[in-house]
């Protein structure tokens, strides 16, 4: 997919691409935070058939919704490709060790676990590295052996 990207003076920044479809669109960022994304008429490239305006809360949940569908099929994807590799979800308990702690503090990534990302209150954070804070609620998802995955599980549940 291509992007042209346009400076709009005084408003932000127009992204506009074509899909493998052929379908047009932008998503214009104002310096205010808001977000348009602009759907065009398919014979006509410069007639917008929509626009949804989104406050900046709705377009980081718009793109938290985007980003977990495809964070979901690599997921399902790993596990079917690398025999070995088991990938869970595992809740962070109140009664973990692990709460409040990162993730290399755990211990975990010494046991040949890799951090995917958290859920936290229904927002998906995409591989957030091992220095990332986890809190208890949250949904940790990881890739290793079995042994592996097994011991997070022991710690995050409450170890």
């Amino acid at each position: 997919m291509r992007f042209e990207r346009t400076v709009m003076a005084g408003i932000g920044v127009c992204q506009r691409f074509t899909t493998a479809r052929g379908q047009q669109a932008a998503v214009i960022s104002h310096v205010n935070g808001q977000r348009d994304l602009v759907v065009y008429h398919p014979q006509d490239p410069d007639t917008a058939l929509h626009t949804l305006v989104l406050a900046k809360g709705e377009a980081q949940a718009v793109a938290a919704v985007l980003d977990e569908a495809v964070t979901v099929d690599h997921v399902a994807e790993l596990e079917r490709r690398l025999p070995g590799v088991s990938v869970v979800r595992i809740p962070v308990s109140v009664n973990s060790p692990a709460g409040g702690r990162t993730f290399v503090a755990t211990g975990l990534a010494r046991q040949s676990l890799a951090l995917l990302a958290v859920v936290r209150d229904g927002t998906v954070v995409p591989t957030p590295g091992d220095e990332f804070v986890l809190h208890a609620g949250d949904e940790v998802v990881v890739a290793g052996t079995e042994a592996a995955t097994s011991a997070a599980a022991d710690l995050l549940a409450g170890g």
